[in-house]
């Protein structure tokens, strides 16, 4: 037989074999490609997804939920976010995903290393220390083989809104803004601990060889103490880590806050510190909300100036936006009414304005470059 024609026939039956599951791995990981399934910008438009009222717990997750909310708005959703609270187990959450999946909606996991849901306090067991020492490697390990065998294209968030006081991994409970007792004395050690726990977990992933994960970092507009050693840009990973850069922006959250500011003006005055965390990744605004009834201002035109902000692009460059759909009572009994149906007005506002086509619900997966 000609030496060529033996070539091709041998070609030609190992592409049938590796094209059959042949090779010699019976296990899903075969199946994922080898390009890393990140979301990209959109071409043209902005992104758009929310929190669709997935309870107080962040996490009851239901095709429902999204289904009604989707109709609720008139627009289909990007992607869906909830939390996977850690005091539930650290474990990869594969009823919620295949319940967002299944409705043609991207899952967005929000990993909250926490064991409960109470705020301003310090973590005992899932401390940024804890992590960073691997005390929950072998749970991480196998959350990202599951994600790697489950073949999903994620987003995932890690400990969000960390510059404020509310979270356990926040600097506040983590070091404030000492130096010299943790890592490298010329950096802020509440910080330092937060990155590097974060850097650890990515390490985890890239080690298991996952590939359909787009990484979010996710800061707070305000820093809350407003100190230097609080600011988002120290907590960052870093760009060969992250893929996506995100805050969160709200108004007043309830009708007893005395206190209103517009969309624009919060923005307008926090921007630079969002932007001073990355010059290379896309922008999304990734929680926003204002509460109704409120005397001090109206919650359809704080909507509509945050829209219109959106678009204008002035402060940010948003590539993506999420709002926060939920209501919920504050601990002075005072009702934080965020929902886009919170009133008549409030819910036409936000209809008229995620109804332009500027805001896109199909997403672009591919490689990003690091």
């Amino acid at each position: 037989m000609n030496f060529k024609l033996k070539i091709a026939i041998s070609l030609l039956s190992t592409l049938l074999f590796l094209s059959c599951g042949g090779g010699g791995e019976s296990s899903s990981h075969s199946t994922q490609s080898s390009t890393p399934q990140k979301l990209q910008p959109p071409k043209e438009g902005i992104y758009f997804g929310a929190f669709p009222d997935f309870g107080g717990s962040e996490d009851i997750v239901t095709k429902t939920r999204v289904k009604k909310f989707e109709k609720l708005i008139d627009k289909n959703l990007l992607w869906a976010c909830f939390s996977q609270n850690w005091y539930s187990g650290v474990e990869y959450p594969q009823k919620a995903i295949d319940e967002i999946s299944s409705q043609g909606v991207v899952p967005y996991v929000r990993l909250m290393p926490r064991s409960d849901e109470e705020q301003f306090h310090s973590e005992e067991l899932f401390t940024m220390q804890n992590i960073i020492d691997g005390k929950f490697d072998k749970e991480l390990h196998q959350w990202a083989i599951d994600a790697k065998d489950d073949g999903t294209p994620l987003l995932l968030d890690f400990a969000v809104e960390m510059n404020g006081e509310w979270f356990s991994w926040s600097g506040v409970f983590n070091g404030k803004g000492t130096k010299n007792l943790y890592g490298d004395p010329t950096y802020y050690d509440g910080a330092e601990r937060y990155r590097d726990a974060y850097r650890h977990i990515i390490d985890i992933f890239r080690e298991e060889d996952v590939r359909n994960i787009t990484w979010f970092f996710h800061a707070n507009i305000n820093s809350q103490p407003n100190e230097e050693w609080n600011q988002p840009k120290y907590y960052y990973p870093g760009d060969d880590y992250i893929d996506w850069v995100g805050v969160s922006l709200y108004g007043a959250m309830n009708s007893e806050e005395d206190y209103w500011e517009s969309f624009e003006e919060i923005l307008e005055s926090r921007y630079q510190s969002i932007l001073d965390i990355s010059d290379d990744k896309p922008f999304a605004l990734l929680e926003f909300g204002v509460t109704d009834g409120n005397p001090l201002g109206d919650k359809a035109e704080w909507l509509s100036g945050a829209f219109e902000t959106i678009l204008e692009g002035d402060y940010i460059e948003f590539s993506a936006i999420s709002y926060w759909h939920e209501n919920w009572e504050e601990e002075s009994g005072a009702e934080a009414t965020i929902r886009v149906d919170s009133s008549a007005e409030s819910l036409e506002t936000f209809r008229r304005y995620v109804a332009d086509e500027t805001f896109v619900s199909e997403a672009q997966f591919g490689s990003l470059s690091r």
